[in-house]
């Protein structure tokens, strides 16, 4: 069988990976000192791209395969571990075991097993409460060691300003396979952008109407990020998929794979974001608008090009993959400078007008930092993931979630609630009938509220939010739930600072 066909169907998981837990892998990448978004930071082999980062590449994959072979090896540890039930010190070695395997531990009642309890419920439970430990150390690290420099600003802030934007919000599928677009496929700081995910990227209009409202509220009262004279503008992604080596099967779900209903229902969206703001405050209150469809198969970008008005068109766009090819035996400024040629011409060729320089400057940006992913697929995927479909480790609903920036480790779905974003969560449980219970695992959903710190109540509200979510999770999926097959974790988290996640009793 070639590797090609290896790769279809939903049923395909991971590749295994080496047991690497006992490092502290956060502190290797701090040691290094890599800055995963400067410009400056250019470390390629001979044969590589002129604008691809290798160290930078060399670091995300450090932090990718370690932190998913923690996911990855539970079930395989675990049924070890409970085959040894019969020691007398079962739950003591229990912990100890797990900890050197996997590197986090269990209260030791959990390892409990009395005579009527169900072996696969036992099972089922231990295997979720795994993964969310796994889940509550992977938050701890990013927001505290902050593995992916997300919190480091300073050169992605300078290139918005540049561009004239003051702030970015982006609205990608809630496909797991899109969940490290910020981080990976554009190389973004994570803390520099807004991401809320939505199942076939059909996000709020209003919640994102009320979102512009309160940053252009903060530019007027407190000058952030710049002051309100300044002509800058918010910008909005909209991020679309599809699969060009399996387009029946591995597209959006949410549009049943069909690659044009996907297109067409995100630009459509982002039309009537757009036309919400000006209809509402004014045309001097528009924004910028950009769509982007992204092959999940190997993270190369169809970005399509606005006319000077900031109008987009489905016919209208560059493929990264090419310019990637074209301009890998150039020199860094050629490049940099075909890119920005090829981004002009595109409306032209198609009877249409020129982006402003504005936008121009910074779509040649995103094609560019796009250009060290397309290489990271290329090198450590042998340029197409195996994993074409979903492989998801758990699902994440709520707000936040910052720190899932890898791809295919959960499908998420940003919503206030259960009623609102039905369609969002059945997609993940249909997705996860596939990838978990037909292996007799549980479903893993990770309820996540953030509250503001400075704001009395805050808490207390997201506390309550939380457990609502947690109660109608469980009373829509009631079968799963009474078999064990669904298993939840709320959590909280301030969203002011860098605080990592925290467990809600």
């Amino acid at each position: 069988m070639n590797k090609k066909s290896k790769r279809t169907g939903s049923s395909i998981r991971r590749k295994p990976l080496p047991l690497a837990y006992r490092n502290n892998y956060s502190s290797s990448v701090n040691e290094a000192a890599v800055d995963l978004h400067s410009e400056n930071n250019y470390s390629r082999n001979y044969d590589a791209h002129p604008l691809v980062n290798d160290a930078q590449n060399r670091a995300l994959r450090d932090y990718e395969t370690e932190t998913k072979a923690r996911f990855d090896n539970i079930e395989t540890v675990l049924k070890s571990i409970i085959s040894q039930q019969l020691r007398p010190d079962f739950k003591h070695w229990a912990n100890n075991e797990l900890f050197a395997q996997l590197g986090v531990t269990l209260d030791d009642n959990v390892w409990e097993l009395n005579a009527n309890s169900n072996s696969q419920r036992y099972f089922q439970e231990l295997f979720a409460k795994i993964v969310f430990a796994q889940f509550m150390r992977m938050s701890k690290d990013f927001f505290v060691n902050d593995p992916l420099r997300g919190q480091v600003q300073q050169e992605a802030r300078q290139m918005f300003k540049e561009s004239g934007i003051h702030a970015v919000g982006i609205a990608p599928c809630a496909d797991g396979r899109l969940a490290h677009f910020v981080s990976y496929v554009l190389r973004l700081p994570y803390s520099l952008a807004r991401r809320k995910a939505h199942a076939g990227a059909l996000f709020d209009i209003s919640e994102s109407v009320r979102n512009w409202v309160f940053i252009e509220h903060s530019r007027f009262r407190e000058s952030k990020q710049n002051s309100a004279d300044e002509p800058r503008e918010y910008l909005k992604v909209v991020v679309y998929h599809f699969s060009k080596a399996d387009p029946s099967h591995q597209g959006c779900a949410a549009h049943g794979s069909d690659d044009q209903k996907a297109a067409e229902a995100a630009l459509t969206k982002l039309k009537d974001f757009r036309q919400a703001i000006e209809n509402r405050f004014g045309c001097g209150s528009t924004v910028e608008t950009i769509l982007i469809g992204i092959n999940t198969d190997d993270d190369s970008l169809k970005v399509h090009v606005p006319n000077e008005n900031g109008r987009v068109c489905l016919q209208r766009y560059v493929e990264t993959s090419e310019l990637y090819s074209q301009t890998k035996d150039m020199s860094v400024e050629a490049a940099k400078l075909f890119i920005e040629k090829t981004v002009d011409s595109c409306n032209i060729n198609r009877h249409s007008t020129k982006p402003q320089d504005g936008v121009k400057k910074l779509l040649a940006w995103f094609i560019a930092n796009n250009f060290s992913q397309i290489e990271y697929v290329n090198h450590y995927e042998q340029g197409c993931y195996d994993d074409i479909g979903h492989a998801e480790r758990f699902i994440g609903i709520g707000s936040g979630f910052e720190e899932v920036q890898l791809r295919n480790l959960s499908y998420y779905s940003f919503l206030d609630t259960i009623e609102e974003g039905v369609n969002d969560v059945d997609v993940g449980i249909k997705i996860f009938k596939g990838l978990n219970i037909k292996r007799g695992l549980p479903i893993p959903i990770i309820i996540r509220c953030d509250y503001d710190g400075r704001v009395p109540g805050s808490k207390e509200r997201a506390k309550k939010k939380a457990s609502r979510l947690e109660k109608a999770v469980h009373n829509r999926y009631q079968e799963l739930s009474a078999c064990g097959l669904l298993q939840t974790m709320a959590t909280l988290r301030d969203y002011t600072g860098c605080q990592p996640v925290e467990t809600l009793a």
